[in-house]
Parts: C-alpha cells; structure tokens; sequence
C-alpha cells in the first residue's frame, strides 16, 4: 500500500516528498529495461548509463505525484516531463569535479526531480546539501550567477578529489538525507543542491537487478 511522508529542508521554505510503495508491478520495469530492445548511453554528467522509460511511465508519475501534492496542500500541478532509467557505472576515481559535488538539476523551485529506486538499501538514497561559502540550498536563475561565481573561486583554491560525496566537507553540509528503499520515489524541487549517497567504495554493478538502478525524472 502507498504510503506518504515528508522531510522539511532547512533553512527553506522547501519539503521533500516521500512516496513508498510508489508504482505497481515495479520489477516489471526492470524488466522492460532489458528487453524493450533500445541501448542505454552514457551521459556528459550523469556517471553512468541513462535510457527513456515507456510513456505509460510518466503519465502514471505525473497523477501520482498530483494527486499526492493535492493532499499535502502543495500549490504546483505538474503536466509535463521526462522519464529515465539510470544506472550509475563509474568507479569513484574515474569522476569528474562536478560529479564529485552535488548539483542542481534546473535554476527552478517549481519544477521537480523524482528519484524512484528500483535497487537494494545497500546503494544509498539521496541527500539535499548546503554550499558552505554562501549558505545557498536552491540555486534559483536569480542565484544561479553569485554560486557560480563563488563555486569556481573555490575550487580553483581548494580542488575537490575524485570521488561521490556522501556527507560534509569544508564547502558543502548535508542537511537532509532519505534512505533508499526499493520501490521508494523521492520528489524535491530542481534547484536545490544534492547528490546519490554512494560509497567511498563503490563497485559498479551492470545488472539491472543487483545494480544501482533507478528511475530519474523531470517534471514540470
């Protein structure tokens, strides 16, 4: 049975929503991903493999998550979007700066990101984070400027090693964190600030059913 939680982002007027339970039959999915005949690609930024889900997919993520912002008296109505499965594939030391950080998905506080885990608790959830140096959490198009900006001095004096972050450092604080559960959908807005909880000692696993292996979506 669906379930409904939520988390408050400090220092924000923002919630994460929380659904277990989130879709039907979602090991069929896993098996769609392999069968349905198209090949996953790597991304520039993403580290790892990404591939559309089927449209049926979407359309039941988007009244879903609807009907569940309408009984937690939250404003936005989501029409539109884009559906992934995503597996992460890179070893911790093969990663670039800005997969080593966390990140924003879009400078928008009204569009949302939606994590749904179709993998073990032993893969990590989702953490939202705060940039230390200017204290920003959602990094909106009027923000977007001022974090650059400060980003780049930053780790221009202090270079970020290879590696998934998974917890404080001198430039970003965890301020929320939400365990993977299989099955589970994880929603925030796409401005703010967060990365995977994934290991120090990461070894990527290419199967579907024992990897890393989530839904990433973008709704609007």
């Amino acid at each position: 049975m669906t379930s409904i939680s939520t988390l408050p982002v400090p220092g924000t007027q923002f919630q994460v929503v929380i659904i277990d339970n989130f879709m039907p039959g979602p090991r069929k999915l896993v098996d769609y991903a392999l069968t349905n005949g198209k090949a996953p690609q790597d991304e520039a930024l993403y580290p790892g493999l990404r591939m559309p889900t089927p449209a049926g997919y979407l359309r039941y993520a988007l009244a879903s998550i609807n009907l569940t912002f309408k009984k937690l008296k939250i404003a936005d109505t989501l029409s539109d979007g884009e559906a992934f499965f995503a597996m992460v594939t890179r070893p911790p030391a093969t990663l670039t700066t800005m997969q080593s950080i966390p990140h924003f998905d879009r400078p928008y506080t009204h569009e949302y990101a939606v994590v749904h885990y179709l993998c073990s608790p032993v893969y990590g959830g989702t953490s939202i984070y705060r940039y230390n140096p200017t204290g920003q959490i959602a990094i909106t198009e009027a923000s977007l400027n001022r974090y650059q900006q400060s980003l780049d001095t930053e780790l221009a004096r202090h270079p970020v090693s290879p590696g998934y972050i998974n917890g404080d450092t001198e430039l970003f604080t965890r301020i929320v964190q939400v365990p993977c559960e299989f099955n589970r959908a994880v929603i925030y807005p796409c401005a703010l600030l967060h990365s995977g909880d994934i290991c120090a000692d990461f070894t990527p696993d290419l199967n579907p059913y024992t990897g890393r292996f989530t839904i990433t979506s973008f709704l609007r």
